[in-house]
C-alpha cells in the first residue's frame, strides 16, 4: 500500500513525553501512525506532529459527516472540488453538498473508511 508523510497541528505539546501520549492520539484521528516526530512551530501555542497516511484507506467500516468546503457556486463546482476536500481528511466525497450560508460557506459529506 503506498504510504506518505503530513505533519497535522496537534495543539501544544511541550516535551518528548508528551509528545509520547499525544502524537499517537493525533495520529490514529487521521488513520495514520505517528512517525516519532513532532516540532514546535508556534512556542506555547502549536506543534505539528508527523503522520504516515495511507493514500487509501481500506475496511469493512464507514463514517460519513460534514466537513466546511467554503463557498460553493454550483453543483459542477461542488462535482469538482468536493473529491479534492475530500482526500484532504483522507475520505472520500459522497457527491453531496449543500451551502449553509448564501456566498459564505458551504459544506459537502465526506465518507471515512476503516
Amino acid at each position: 500500500m503506498k504510504k506518505f508523510k503530513v505533519n497535522i497541528p496537534a495543539g501544544p505539546i511541550w516535551n518528548n513525553d508528551d509528545a509520547k501520549v499525544k502524537a499517537p492520539k493525533v495520529a490514529a484521528a487521521h488513520q495514520g501512525e505517528w512517525t516519532g516526530q513532532w516540532t514546535t512551530v508556534v512556542e506555547g501555542a502549536m506543534s505539528v506532529v508527523e503522520v504516515e497516511l495511507n493514500v487509501e484507506n481500506e475496511g469493512n467500516h464507514s463514517f460519513k459527516t460534514n466537513v466546511l468546503a467554503g463557498p460553493l457556486w454550483s453543483n459542477d463546482e461542488a462535482q469538482e472540488i468536493g473529491p479534492v476536500i475530500a482526500a484532504s481528511y483522507g475520505a472520500k466525497f459522497t457527491g453531496q453538498w449543500t451551502t449553509i450560508v448564501e456566498g459564505v460557506m458551504s459544506v459537502i459529506e465526506i465518507e471515512y473508511t476503516f
